[in-house]
């Protein structure tokens, strides 16, 4: 005789999303406190809005599971959603010290939720075509930017570049099949429908909020640096300081004649020293950058760390003086070991950049920021941004 057995995980739509929802708590949770307690840096709390709005979007679609005319809990969710993807972008270009355009992500949110509105005949999936393309194209995003600058030359950057392109392309095809067959399709209903869509969420979140968790503390984390800072390296101003004193100096310098150069020094491959030789290796090898940098520049330049791996300098000369400076300073690296018993030295890109008129200091670092990128991707230990010596090591 032949027993049909109901499967053995067979939840509600309800159940589902709440199981969704509790890990979006749990793990956005922990990321946030951490971010309150230990990373109050752009990067974290960007992140962090990330996931408190994927908390609201969980509750909202709670809501909508119980309620599924309620309109306004759908737009909520929708817009919620699409607004987190873009944060989770915006952190992304903040690691990677561009601006964040945290606006653009909020307004792609704002319009995702007012489109559902105004769609609201359209019942559970009104707004939904433009709901789609919204997290898709933000979550693409945010994939692509994390293979770029910093976080590309991180493992778990790369990680999260992968959930992202997972979780993009999962929704450009549920974008793409919506707008063929509709949502009540056989193929969507199958294999695009909210139940699978919640399992791919639980997977994204927790593999998501572990990598960027991981990231931040790898030597791309602004609070670590200003750690060391205080603790090694007291003749360096906080980040804050640095960036309204380079403002101020930018700015009286528009009416004047005076050159002016930014240079930035970047470490190569710290976090693979920090993995092979220990967070106290690493350690040195930024404090020896930057007593090197103080010895070698001239004393009225303006001195600051980056959020990352190296040191910033406003300097008053020409941009040949800046070169002759950068290659004092590579000499001396070279000269110099990490530790005398080992020998080891240390790797730098340096860049060098003439600020523009009426360019801010965040424009400026972002533009020497690609040129460090630059000098990274071509094997490092490089000086870039002088025509002469651009890309030779």
């Amino acid at each position: 005789m032949h027993v049909a057995l109901d499967p053995l995980f067979a939840l509600d739509l309800p159940t589902l999303l709440l199981s969704s929802g509790l890990v979006v708590a749990i793990c956005g949770t922990i990321f946030v406190l951490s971010t309150v307690l230990q990373h109050n840096d752009v990067p974290s709390r960007l992140w962090s809005a990330a996931f408190l709005l994927g908390l609201l979007t969980a509750v909202s679609f709670a809501v909508w599971a119980v309620f599924p005319n309620a309109v306004l809990a759908i737009g909520i969710g929708n817009g919620a959603l699409a607004m987190s993807m873009g944060f989770a972008w915006s952190g992304c270009r903040a690691m990677n010290e561009r601006k964040p355009l945290q606006l653009v992500s909020a307004a792609g949110g704002v319009l995702v939720a007012i489109v559902c509105w105004l769609d609201g005949a359209a019942g559970s999936w009104a707004g939904g075509q433009v709901f789609l393309m919204a997290v898709s194209v933000y979550a693409l995003l945010a994939a692509c930017e994390a293979l770029t600058g910093r976080m590309q030359r991180s493992l778990n950057g790369r990680i999260i570049a992968v959930v992202m392109f997972v979780v993009g392309g999962f929704y450009a095809v549920r974008a793409v099949v919506f707008a063929t067959s509709g949502p009540d399709s056989a193929l969507f209903s199958t294999y695009l429908d909210t139940d699978v869509t919640t399992c791919v969420t639980i997977l994204f979140v927790v593999t998501a909020s572990t990598a960027m968790a991981v990231l931040r503390t790898e030597g791309f984390n602004p609070r670590a640096s200003r750690t060391i800072d205080n603790e090694r390296w007291e003749n360096f101003p906080s980040t804050d300081l640095f960036t309204t004193a380079v403002n101020d100096r930018l700015k009286r310098l528009e009416h004047t004649a005076e050159p002016s150069v930014f240079m930035r020094i970047d470490v190569d491959n710290l976090s693979e020293m920090n993995t092979a030789f220990g967070r106290s290796f690493s350690d040195s090898a930024m404090t020896l950058v930057g007593s090197v940098l103080r010895d070698s520049v001239s004393a009225t330049a303006i001195l600051g760390h980056t959020r990352g791996a190296g040191f910033d300098a406003l300097l008053f000369e020409s941009l040949d003086q800046a070169l002759d400076q950068a290659k004092r300073i590579r000499s001396a690296l070279v000269d110099t070991p990490i530790d005398a018993s080992q020998g080891l030295r240390v790797s730098v890109t340096i860049a060098i950049a003439e600020p523009q008129p009426g360019e801010s200091f965040l424009a400026l670092a972002e533009r020497v920021g690609e040129l460090v990128s630059e000098g990274h991707e071509a094997g490092g230990n490089a000086i870039v941004g002088h025509p002469e010596e651009h890309l030779h090591a």
